[in-house]
């Protein structure tokens, strides 16, 4: 069963589209979701989380259609989202802040401190860190957090806009690593601008410009065709810069 399913999706803000007519699937595992700033990528991970309601197409996310009332409501409680800045309080305790929002997720009261223990060891975050304040934290270490709030209630589906944005390159790749390792259990759509970012993690590509599906396939699809003589970046980048007629970020 696909994951996600949209089906002539459009979605405007004023005269803009910043969705165009999109119809993609998304498969089970890590799905990178590909494209330059303005691409639709947000705005996409914002329909699937049904934070943003669709006026034209249809939507089914793990088998629900969230252009209903139940629906959206059935999908709510299978979707963990990690937005690009997460808003975490500074002044809260690390095991606190996970553990709230797994009761924010209908986990029930005397489960909370389990699943936030849970999540925290699964984000490669150890008692060490449960006591101390989210604010004391590093940009990774809270990105880390941020990523346990989104798994506490054991979502199927985890739902990542640029969750490596503004990391130093051991956190993002301390990151991809756990990434990975929640895929075995959870499926992923990882949206980002970095070709690394789905090099590392991802199995299947999904790539967007100005609100369109221009390409959709494994990742090694993404290959360049055709000689280029100038190889300032990897395979990957330079195939993503030919796919938007190089004008890729």
């Amino acid at each position: 069963m696909n994951i996600a399913e949209l089906n002539g999706v459009s979605y405007r803000y004023g005269r803009r589209r910043a969705l165009d007519d999109l119809s993609v699937t998304f498969s089970p595992g890590i799905t990178g979701l590909l494209g330059p700033n303005g691409a639709g990528k947000s705005t996409l991970l914002s329909v699937l989380s049904t934070l943003r309601s669709v006026r034209e197409g249809v939507v089914h996310v793990m088998g629900h259609d969230v252009g209903t009332a139940k629906g959206r409501l059935a999908a709510r409680k299978v979707i963990g989202v990690l937005p690009q800045s997460p808003e975490l309080v500074g002044w809260m305790r690390v095991a606190d802040t996970v553990a709230y929002s797994a009761w924010t997720h209908g986990i029930d009261t005397k489960e909370c401190g389990i699943s936030a223990t849970q999540a925290l060891q699964a984000v490669g975050l150890d008692h060490s860190y449960w006591s101390r304040k989210v604010g004391s934290l590093s940009g990774g270490e809270r990105q880390r957090v941020g990523l346990a709030a989104a798994i506490a209630h054991r979502p199927a589906l985890l739902l990542l806009d640029e969750p490596t944005s503004g990391l130093d390159p051991k956190s993002r790749m301390d990151l991809r690593r756990v990434l990975v390792s929640l895929s075995t259990d959870t499926s992923v759509i990882i949206s980002t601008h970095l070709v690394e970012d789905v090099i590392h993690t991802s199995t299947n590509l999904i790539v967007l410009d100005i609100g369109k599906l221009v390409y959709q396939g494994p990742v090694e699809g993404l290959r360049p065709t055709g000689n280029l003589e100038e190889r300032l970046g990897s395979d990957l980048e330079l195939g993503y810069e030919q796919l938007l007629g190089g004008g890729g970020q």
